[in-house]
């Protein structure tokens, strides 16, 4: 009779480590969706700074006016402004 009642919890038992998968994937899932958001977001503010880096350059202001208003460093400011010629010819 105690066997049988050992049986029972054994079920129980064998179903623990697929509750900590369970768990884990939906932790898994969580973490990841903030880490796309993170990374959304980090990517529209460039775009953003990029765009407004090719209007200010569009309207001829001074490079180092666009790099302290863009937050852009010099180099990508170049580039910016490398892209726009080409596209211009």
């Amino acid at each position: 009779m105690k066997q049988a009642k050992r049986l029972n919890n054994a079920d129980e038992i064998l179903e623990i480590p697929i509750s900590y998968e369970e768990i884990g994937k939906e932790k898994g899932k969580e973490i990841g969706k903030e880490i796309g958001k993170k990374i959304g977001k980090e990517l529209g503010r460039e775009e953003t700074q990029n765009k407004i880096a090719l209007n200010m350059l569009k309207k001829g202001l001074d490079i180092d006016v666009i790099i302290e208003t863009t937050m852009l460093n010099a180099d990508e400011v170049e580039q910016l402004k490398r892209q726009l010629v080409e596209s211009s010819e």
